[in-house]
């Protein structure tokens, strides 16, 4: 049995397929960049759990502030 599409059916067919594409582009894209967001929060609160004592004192922040957010997951914003 063979499947024939008539022009217009197989011009449906392939901006659907488009479409889908398109959006899971978009998706994709999406998580790329939330991974990256993520990735940086990671290395933002390394660097910041790791810097001395009297700089976090000269910024005005405290001992228990610099635990809490040098300890906090990286998805949590």
């Amino acid at each position: 049995m063979t499947l024939t599409l008539r022009q217009s059916q197989s011009e449906a067919v392939w901006r659907n397929l488009a479409i889908c594409s398109l959006k899971l582009l978009t998706r994709v894209t999406r998580v790329i960049k939330i991974i990256g967001i993520w990735r940086q929060r990671e290395i933002s609160r390394a660097s910041f759990y790791g810097l001395d004592s009297s700089v976090m004192r000269d910024v005005g922040i405290s001992e228990a502030q610099r635990f809490i957010e040098g300890n906090k997951p990286f998805w949590e914003a």
